[in-house]
């Protein structure tokens, strides 16, 4: 899920997982002193995975994980059936839930089982969905986490108006929106599938090339950024050297004009966002 399942990792990236299992709910394991249910064993292999990912190296932990995006986040198993997760996903789930489902692949699995996962993600993305609802959801959502995070500065390129987030948001409510006509818009990646979309003639050409030019802008200054320093960009704080990497990265002469690029951007990306969705009001 989320960047993993996107192909957009950076330094600084968890893991987000989901682990599903197929298996005899009535069965136990063998080959220890007293057996194990089906959904204990499945359990007790996931936290074993997360020991292993997240091994403290001597150049820090491996990677963080996440486990919350799987069905009823914290309150629910940490390892899920099939069986419940078709059902959770076409009876239960929010349209939150979905969204992140976009961005949803299998990356480790036997080939028969890859494709019943993946066939269940795709019955889910390609349902035919309410606009109205579909449209007020996502807006809510966007507003929450703009009155949760409620940042104003240009260098939160994740949550600020205008940023990672809209980009992300304008992308999904499309896919889900248009899912149910057009099965072969799909992609775990922000920028493919804003390029479906377009040659589907779901988003006009420009708007498409520039949420995905911004896109890119938006991944690369969070990379160097988060390769040089753990905090928020702060210009007034920032070393020498990552102020040429940054701008060598956008070729601008100096930094009032690459916070001017990305006020600018950032506008044309919030604005893009409205027209689709509306306006947030945090």
């Amino acid at each position: 899920m989320g960047k993993l399942g996107g192909f957009e990792m950076t330094a600084a990236s968890d893991l987000d997982l989901i682990l599903i299992y197929k298996a005899d709910p009535a069965a136990s394991s063998i080959g220890c002193e007293k057996g194990l249910s089906t959904s204990h064993y499945y359990a007790r292999l996931t936290q074993r995975l997360i020991t292993a990912l997240s091994a403290q190296t001597t150049e820090g932990i491996l990677y963080e994980t996440d486990f919350r995006l799987r069905p009823s986040g914290n309150k629910g198993p940490i390892a899920i059936s099939i069986e419940r997760f078709i059902d959770y996903q076409a009876t239960e789930a929010w349209t939150w839930e979905h969204m992140a489902l976009t961005r949803a692949r299998v990356i480790a699995s036997s080939k028969d089982f890859n494709k019943v996962v993946e066939e269940a993600i795709h019955d889910v993305l390609t349902r035919p969905r309410d606009s109205l609802k579909l449209t007020n959801d996502i807006l809510s959502m966007r507003q929450r986490l703009a009155f949760e995070k409620n940042s104003k500065n240009l260098w939160e390129l994740k949550q600020t108006a205008g940023g990672i987030v809209d980009i992300e948001f304008i992308t999904q409510y499309l896919l889900l929106l248009n899912g149910a006509r057009h099965h072969n818009i799909f992609s775990t990646s922000i920028t493919a599938a804003l390029t479906n979309l377009s040659n589907t003639q779901l988003i006009a050409p420009n708007v498409a090339e520039n949420l995905i030019q911004a896109f890119h802008l938006y991944q690369g200054l969070t990379q160097i950024i988060r390769l040089s320093i753990d905090e928020t960009f702060n210009p007034e704080k920032a070393s020498l050297g990552l102020v040429q990497l940054l701008l060598a990265f956008t070729s601008s002469p100096d930094l009032s004009h690459l916070e001017a690029c990305l006020i600018e951007k950032e506008r044309q990306i919030r604005e893009i966002f409205v027209s689709f969705l509306g306006e947030v009001t945090p």
